[in-house]
């Protein structure tokens, strides 16, 4: 197929009837449409037999079709690709080496595809490797037009679901296409050198050309790790970026500069993470979220709690040109956990001559840590920096001398119940009765950024339950989620 498309592109750019034109566009259009599903029977690491025969096999004849052989398969053929995976399968990487077409190390991905999974695993083999696992280009065969930075076919869009992809030596995935990541588990990824295909991003790395939305799922202990460049523990991202329902945990970057142990966002690109949970990550800067660059990044309706920074921003870092945090609990984040640094903003860091807008929003019981003779002591420090209050949001205290607020807002004792499941995938912190953040939403209902309704909470309960939504990420109500079997309060 792959030699028949050749042909037929260099016979029309020859061609200048109009009519041989057409027919040699629709011929090609026709051709580069074609798509085939690949179905994947061994665990082995073996290569395909002939890539590009539209025969998945490790020898001609023998039927016997691998996760490497199917991918080198798929780069072959024009058109959007299926691989399906054995389910609760182990695929462990064991082919070193360094190249670009998926035949060593890492699985090359150079045309669009859809990677399925149930429970499957793929296993980067850590040190022995020494690369990522995932390598997503941005254009099909990553071939440009002449003298231009354009894609000459097109651009790559790849999904993954329903696999764990774990033990990269050099990180996860890296992304220059376009990459959905819906019901995976990203885990116990490491990138730890310069010499990486993109040095930064312990999970998932999503390059300026790329797009990324993660929805349904877990990215988990990995880490970012080097002495310049490190940054974005579980993601890195520094184009377009959704995260949805997703649970973001146990990420850690340390070296320099040590950005984002949840979540490093940086570029023009949009930034939308919500129903989601980010905690128990850790950085020097920004433990839960980092959050820069010129496009719109918004918090909504999510839970950022029990993260820690060496320096400011326990919780969430900002210095987006257009931050903003909706309906989101944040609480129980540290900074100065290292006790070395004069630092801020245990809850929310705002870099000077940013400024980041809340609504319906809960910031409390985030702390700095102040080194003391004997035993250091954790200081309340819910915010530091400049924010637009734009209105119901609740704080346990403030301290005006390094947070400055513009707009409305109300110090208020607010009563959380511990992080957990409380129905929804994701955990969050319940509102016992009495808490004070019970209908203290927007009395004409809670917003996002466009100014469309928020009709549920993290977990999907519908918003309001009673005279005003609730402030933070947890509405309070009486309904039973009968996929966890549990009450919401």
């Amino acid at each position: 197929m792959l030699g028949l498309i050749e042909f037929v592109r260099s016979s029309c750019q020859r061609a200048r009837p109009a009519l041989l034109f057409l027919v040699c566009a629709c011929v090609f259009s026709a051709a580069a449409s074609a798509s085939q599903s690949f179905i994947v029977n061994s665990p082995s690491d073996v290569p395909d037999a002939i890539p590009g025969d539209h025969v998945c096999e490790t020898v001609a004849g023998n039927g016997v079709c691998t996760l490497r052989a199917a991918i080198q398969e798929a780069n072959s053929n024009f058109g959007a690709d299926t691989i399906v995976l054995q389910p609760n399968v182990t695929y462990l990487l064991t082919r070193a080496g360094s190249e670009d077409k998926a035949l060593n190390g890492d699985l090359d991905i150079l045309d669009s595809v859809t990677i399925i999974g149930a429970a499957s695993v793929v296993d980067g083999n850590g040190a022995a490797i020494g690369e990522r696992l995932f390598e997503i280009y941005r254009c099909i065969r990553d071939q440009r037009a002449q003298g231009t930075n354009d894609c000459e076919f097109a651009e790559v869009f790849v999904t993954m679901s329903g696999i764990t992809v774990q033990h990269g030596g050099a990180g996860g995935i890296a992304n220059e296409g376009h990459l959905t990541v819906e019901n995976c588990t990203v885990t116990a990824n490491t990138i730890n050198h310069v010499g990486a295909f993109y040095p930064w991003g312990g999970g998932i790395a999503n390059t300026n050309t790329g797009s990324l939305s993660v929805t349904g799922s877990v990215v988990s202990n990995n880490v970012s790790a080097d002495d310049t460049h490190s940054a974005g523990g579980g993601i890195y991202s520094a184009g377009a970026l959704t995260i949805d329902s997703t649970t973001i945990s146990g990420n850690v970057v340390t070296g320099t500069p040590g950005e984002g142990g949840g979540i490093y966002s940086v570029g023009p690109g949009k930034v939308i993470i919500k129903n989601s949970t980010v905690s128990a990550n850790s950085s020097v800067f920004g433990g839960g979220i980092y959050l820069g660059g010129s496009g719109n990044a918004a918090v909504l309706n999510s839970t950022v709690s029990g993260n820690s920074s060496d320096d400011d921003g326990g919780g969430i870092y900002s210095r987006s040109a257009a931050g903003s945090v909706y309906n989101a609990t944040i609480t129980n984040n540290g900074a100065n956990i290292d006790e070395f640094r004069n630092a801020t903003g245990g809850g929310v860091f705002v870099q000077s001559s940013f400024m980041l807008s809340v609504a319906n929003s809960i910031i409390v019981g985030n702390s700095v840590l102040v080194p003391t003779t004997g035993k250091p002591v954790h200081d309340p420090d819910q915010c530091s920096g400049s924010i637009n209050s734009l209105g119901n949001n609740l704080l346990s205290d403030i301290d005006l001398d390094h947070c400055t607020m513009a707009g409305p807002y109300n110090v208020a004792s607010v009563a959380l119940g511990p992080l957990q499941y409380n129905g929804g995938p994701t955990k969050t912190h319940a509102l016992p009765s009495g808490s004070a953040a019970i209908d203290a939403g927007n009395a004409g209902g809670c917003v996002d950024g466009d100014a469309a309704p928020i009709a549920t909470d993290q977990r999907g309960v519908p918003r309001p339950f009673g005279s005003h939504c609730d402030a933070g990420a947890f509405e309070a109500s009486d309904v039973i989620f009968l996929n966890r079997f549990e009450i919401g309060i």
